[in-house]
């Protein structure tokens, strides 16, 4: 199959995991919703016109044309409080008693909130209330909302598991491909010369094909396992176990400490301000190692998902100043942040490029595309938990502030006028959805103009 195909199919198998992903996470908010018994009429995957649909039971399913997202309907987000037309109050009614509250605030912002809380009539005025998501106790609004962050939690920690623990990560093996028959001087052109001493893997008897077990009585799956004691034992005669034709042999070997040089992330050797080689000690056997994916422990894939959690919470909250630095990158001469911010553009890329490597099989090429989409997923759960509308975060975030507003009224000895009324919000909740918009155009045009790679 030609690198063209591979990178199409590559950048296809993404979005379809991109699309379950969004499905997963449509499918937390639902799943929840109809079991505390509120009216879900959509759950639609994608945007714009319909592809396709069918209905079941209560809920309308479909696929929308613009594969980039995707939502469900839940009747009653608003708590459907009226407005006076005529003065501009708000007005909520508890019982028989009615309250008025003033909402200074310009004409089109009270345009807009009202053409929210007709659209909201529109959708759940003939539905009995107690089937409305405000209805529910707030613990249960704060379960549906997070049940879509939660669900792409779950599934990005499977995906890592399977990446991880199962098919497993490149690192270097225990097998040896080749032994050195000398210690080079030149450590950068890496040949012998007549006068170079001959290597401690040659010395004591190592031999190609053979699988090291242990060292020093350390045991080794992988060469990062005995790397440390390695480096404690430079010059010091040492017990190595290799396999050898289905038995294991003993045998005795010396490190020795090498300048190894530093190469950039592009693979050139790196230089100090005189052009010299910048090298580091490191200890030497003299042999080529074969490479191996190596199952990583339950425990090291748990640490794995802490730090992309934590690095994609990092990267959330420096996204303004990454905005700032893409911009300056992709409309001037700055160069772009390599560890920043993509659009699936650029993640479609980056899977394109590892499924047409020429230098990966095909189990590399599928943990590297699980292992892509389980962050896809981690991002999601972050950012959807950034407590500003539309995101969940800022209804979860409405949610707290209700129940901290109960307990101030409860303590108070005031009457509860029901629930927190999100509609004053819904200019901002436009204003934040252009921000996002805008963000996402800028890294879609970044990717285009100024790819990563």
């Amino acid at each position: 199959m030609n690198q063209t195909l591979l990178f199409i199919l590559g950048v296809v198998s993404l979005m379809i995991g991109v699309g379950a992903s969004i499905a997963i996470h449509e499918f937390g908010h639902m799943y929840p919703a109809k079991k505390f018994g509120v009216l879900v009429t959509k759950y639609m995957i994608g945007f714009g016109p319909t592809i396709k649909s069918w209905r079941r039971g209560e809920t309308e399913y479909g696929f929308k044309l613009i594969p980039l997202g995707g939502y469900i309907s839940i009747v009653g987000m608003f708590p459907g409080a009226p407005t006076d037309e005529a003065s501009g109050d708000i007005v909520s009614q508890t019982g028989t008693s009615v309250q008025k509250s003033k909402l200074r605030a310009p004409k089109f912002w009270r345009d807009l909130v009202a053409q929210a809380r007709e659209a909201n009539a529109e959708q759940s005025g003939s539905v009995p209330k107690n089937r409305w998501f405000t209805s529910l106790p707030i613990y249960k609004r704060l379960i549906i909302m997070f049940g879509g962050p939660f669900m792409n939690l779950v599934f990005g920690t499977a995906l890592l598991f399977v990446a991880l623990g199962v098919i497993g990560t490149p690192a270097m093996g225990t097998s040896i491909a080749k032994v050195y028959n000398c210690v080079p001087s030149d450590q950068i052109k890496f040949h012998c010369v007549s006068t170079d001493p001959v290597s401690p893997a040659k010395t004591a008897g190592i031999r190609a094909n053979d699988k090291v077990v242990s060292f020093n009585g350390v045991a080794a799956s992988r060469w990062s396992d005995i790397s440390g004691e390695l480096a404690n034992r430079v010059g010091v005669p040492t017990t190595i176990t290799v396999l050898r034709d289905g038995k294991n042999l003993n045998l005795t070997v010396s490190p020795v400490a090498v300048q190894v040089p530093l190469y950039s992330n592009s693979g050139k050797v790196l230089t100090d301000a005189n052009g010299n080689p910048l090298t580091e000690l490191h200890p030497f056997i003299g042999v080529q190692l074969k490479p191996a994916m190596i199952a990583l422990s339950g425990g090291q894939v748990v640490g794995e998902i802490g730090t992309q959690l934590s690095g994609t919470v990092g990267l959330i909250a420096a996204l303004p100043a990454e905005v700032a630095q893409m911009a300056g990158a992709t409309f001037g001469g700055a160069d772009r942040n390599a560890n920043g911010p993509v659009s699936l553009i650029g993640v479609g890329q980056i899977a394109g490029q590892v499924a047409s490597s020429p230098e990966l099989d095909l189990t590399q090429k599928l943990g590297a595309g699980l292992s892509l989409l389980a962050s896809l997923n981690f991002a999601l759960f972050v950012f959807n938990l950034i407590p500003l509308l539309p995101l969940d975060g800022g209804h979860m975030a409405a949610g707290i502030f209700e129940s901290i507003k109960k307990i101030v009224f409860k303590i108070r000895r005031k009457t509860w006028r029901g629930p927190v009324d999100l509609t004053k919000l819904v200019p901002l909740t436009y204003a934040m959805w252009l921000v996002l918009m805008g963000m996402s155009l800028l890294f879609i045009v970044a990717d285009i103009v100024k790819p990563l790679a």
